[in-house]
């Protein structure tokens, strides 16, 4: 009896582990980054909630987001990509390094608009950059949303010279040190340090104020209305369908969470709670959007 007992609960234990199916979130860009406690927080409420599957968060940073593309569409069976707007922007440059968003799927919506600022240590406020001769302008990356902002800033100023670093937290340590004098980031990751009196936001995208922030075009600077960053959970086009909505199904509860909803009001974006209809819809229109975009970003010099 005692053995049948143990090789009840040796089977038991056995199956248990078969069923835990390692799913790994992979985000593309600085570990550091407040957009990273999403996926945290996100894969703590998975794995709390059920068993079948277990969440892994990991990052792959490099090239404006595309080795993390990479990553995926190489383990296409247990892998999702956690990206942002830029995920649509740079595969309309790199052909051969980079990734093609028919490759990809959509699994789930996670935030929208949330505000990126143009930022400076050297200028107080847009009119003194305004009377500048000479803009040096951090991105992180060619193809990056941060390529397509200095880009479309370039339009209303030819002074407007494009610094590329590997992360947008490389680009502020230089705009700390005033090797460069402006850059841009999200708002939330800038307020710390706006705070302390060490750097200025100039202006936001978008068309409403955060914290009485000006948005750029109430400034005069058109452009910049439309182009606040999204965050959404990607997955290789080879992960069968059914997979697909069982995770969008599980991901969209974990969505909800007070600890996922905390990061996204910090964020200062909006929640989605898209059905599965609106989710591919979504992912169908930001492609075409961010293409239409991206024919604004001019070769890095």
């Amino acid at each position: 009896m005692f053995k049948k007992i143990v090789l009840a609960t040796l089977l038991a234990f056995s199956v248990s582990a078969i069923a835990a199916e390692k799913i790994t979130i992979i985000w593309g860009f600085s570990p550091a980054a407040n957009q990273a406690n999403f996926y945290r927080a996100m894969v703590a409420e998975l794995n709390r909630a059920q068993t079948r599957y277990e969440f892994v968060f990991d990052t792959k940073v490099g090239a404006g987001g595309a080795v993390a593309a990479r990553y995926i569409l190489d383990n296409p069976k247990n892998t999702l990509l956690g990206g942002t707007s830029t995920f649509f922007i740079r595969p309309n440059f790199d052909k051969e390094t980079g990734y093609a968003t028919e490759s990809f799927q959509p699994v789930l919506v996670q935030t929208l608009g949330a505000p990126v600022a143009l930022y400076s240590t050297r200028f107080k406020n847009i009119d003194e950059l305004k009377k500048s001769t000479e803009i040096t302008n951090g991105i992180s990356g060619y193809g990056s949303h941060s390529n397509l902002m200095a880009s479309v800033l370039g339009e209303h100023y030819t002074g407007v010279r494009i610094i590329n670093y590997v992360s947008l937290i490389d680009a502020n340590k230089d705009v700390l040190g005033r090797h460069i004098n402006t850059a841009w980031n999200w708002v939330s990751e800038l307020e710390g340090s706006v705070d302390a009196n060490l750097t200025n936001i100039l202006g936001i995208t978008g068309t409403r104020s955060v914290r009485g922030f000006p948005t750029l075009a109430s400034q005069g600077i058109r452009g910049f209305e439309n182009v606040s960053t999204n965050t959404a959970i990607v997955a290789s086009a080879e992960m069968p369908a059914e997979k697909v909505r069982e995770l969008y199904e599980l991901l969209r509860v974990a969505n909800r969470a007070p600890d996922v909803q905390a990061g996204y009001a910090r964020e200062r974006s909006e929640s989605a709670d898209f059905t599965w209809p609106q989710t591919t819809a979504w992912f169908n229109q930001q492609v075409r959007f961010w293409r239409e975009q991206a024919a604004k970003v001019k070769p890095l010099q």
